[in-house]
């Protein structure tokens, strides 16, 4: 972690929210606490956030968007970023590349961008460029707090090759399609195969597991896409809506066994 001798760095109470001043480079942090950033966050879009925060793991750090934030976020660990777009006193693009830069406290950042509805597809171009989740102020708090809960998730994740049934929307596709997954957790998976589908498509599926009588069932949604160039592999990412109880029963037994 960086410390600093600015007389305003701040040791943050557990579940609490304090604004830093835009001068504040690096916040000296407590390790026993999970670090969340917000920066730019308007009042309505704190309001969806924060309640999602306050349990008192949770150590929240709320600044305004400056070019004095690009020092903060390079030379300062946090765990989750909340980043809204747009985003008046620095460009989003600037912020992801002070986040994932080489060197930066925060290249392994959890990063989530709120944004209105006609911003989504702009800054949903993020999410294979940096940016691991977008979400809008329209959404239903739970979905918000859900998002949050899914970056924030250490549930681990573990290889499995299997033919994944999904049964899309009649808009995107009349019969079910056959995917693979590539690696399964008790909250998602990701997925491969022929076809990528758009951020917020939901579904039903089906797939096995291996010396399970009954196939996993629930509904799920893309959440992330990833970039074949810059990330190696064609995919995205699904967390899942509803299983059935023996699905998950079944996964997480499974998980416990093979993690």
């Amino acid at each position: 972690m960086a410390d600093t001798d600015d007389a305003n760095a701040i040791n943050r109470q557990p579940g609490s929210t304090q604004m830093l001043p835009d001068h504040a480079m690096m916040v000296t942090m407590n390790d026993r606490l999970r670090h969340v950033l917000l920066v730019g966050l308007s009042p309505e879009a704190h309001d969806s956030i924060a309640p999602a925060l306050h349990e008192e793991a949770f150590s929240v750090h709320t600044v305004d968007g400056s070019p004095f934030v690009l020092d903060l976020i390079r030379g300062t660990s946090f765990e989750l970023m909340v980043v809204a777009h747009p985003i008046e006193g620095v460009a989003i693009e600037e912020v992801v590349d002070a986040a994932r830069c080489s060197g930066s406290m925060c290249a392994n950042v959890s990063l989530l961008v709120i944004t209105e509805t006609q911003h989504l597809d702009q800054a949903a171009r993020w999410i294979d460029h940096g940016v691991n989740r977008v979400v809008t102020l329209d959404w239903p708090r739970a979905r918000i707090w859900q998002a949050l809960a899914d970056l924030l998730s250490n549930s681990p994740r573990v290889p499995l090759t299997a033919t994944i049934r999904l049964e899309l929307p009649p808009e995107l596709a009349r019969d079910a399609i056959l995917l693979q997954t590539l690696d399964i957790s008790e909250t998602g998976a990701f997925l491969t195969g022929f076809r990528s589908l758009p951020l917020g498509t939901r579904f039903r599926f089906t797939f096995p597991l291996p010396g399970m009588d009954e196939a996993v069932q629930g509904s799920a949604e893309v959440v992330r896409r990833t970039q074949a160039g810059s990330e190696g592999i064609e995919g995205f990412g699904v967390r899942y809506l509803s299983l059935s109880n023996e699905s998950r029963q079944n996964l997480a037994g499974f998980i416990e066994h093979h993690a």
